[in-house]
């Protein structure tokens, strides 16, 4: 399976639970920030001394509070990481016309997370998850310089645990509610766009602790 068939199968599973919606769903958008608990990359090469540590993005979640019986969440992510001038290279060019030259790569780090929880609830604020989660992962090397930029897809499967909290600010029906929450993400590298690459014995792992802090609304 392509990782352009794995992105069409998450786009339509992310649709079917948007159209069952029925009594007490609940859709909430929060800003994202974390930090990478462990990542691979980290010990590749072309980071030199530099390491991923932050993360930020935006999370987009919805909610069914009756699917088939069951408190179901599935939520969408987008969490980006780069660094600048992560090596520096120098080019004196000995005997040529141009003078010495120094230049710098950089490295970015992006993931696209789609994840599915179970839901159950700790009181009438807070509640905790647990479930899969799949991500698109894209990681990219670009040399300005010589106008050089390597760019990697990669599928990753993993599991995730949460627990967050929303208050009302109403006592409505339907209402606004502020939202918190607290998300561990387990990733591993599954299937690789690689192209002309030989990437024996190349994998990606990577624990992400991100706390997400938004709004919602209930209906």
């Amino acid at each position: 399976m392509t990782i352009k068939k794995i992105v069409l199968f998450c786009s339509i599973l992310l649709v079917i639970s948007f159209t069952n919606l029925i009594a007490q769903n609940q859709v909430t958008f929060a800003p994202v920030i974390g930090l990478y608990l462990y990542n691979s990359e980290n010990s590749l090469p072309v980071m030199g001394d530099d390491n991923y540590l932050l993360n930020y993005g935006f999370e987009l979640s919805y909610r069914n509070n009756n699917l088939f019986g069951y408190t179901i969440q599935v939520d969408y992510s987008y969490l980006y990481s780069g660094i600048d001038d992560v090596l520096t290279f120098v080019n004196t060019n000995e005997g040529g016309p141009e003078p010495i030259r120094i230049y710098q790569s950089d490295v970015s780090l992006s993931l696209n997370n789609l994840d599915i929880s179970l839901i159950g609830n700790l009181g009438n604020k807070f509640s905790f998850g647990f479930g899969p989660s799949f991500s698109i992962v894209n990681r990219s090397v670009t040399v300005e310089y010589y106008e050089f930029e390597d760019r990697l897809a990669s599928f990753n499967v993993g599991i995730i645990g949460l627990i967050d909290m929303r208050i009302p600010f109403s006592k409505n029906t339907e209402y606004w509610y502020f939202y918190s929450g607290l998300k561990i993400r387990y990733l591993h590298g599954l299937l690789y766009d690689e192209g002309l690459r030989d990437l024996d014995g190349y994998n990606q792992n990577f624990v992400t602790a991100n706390l997400s802090i938004g709004i919602g609304y209930k209906f």
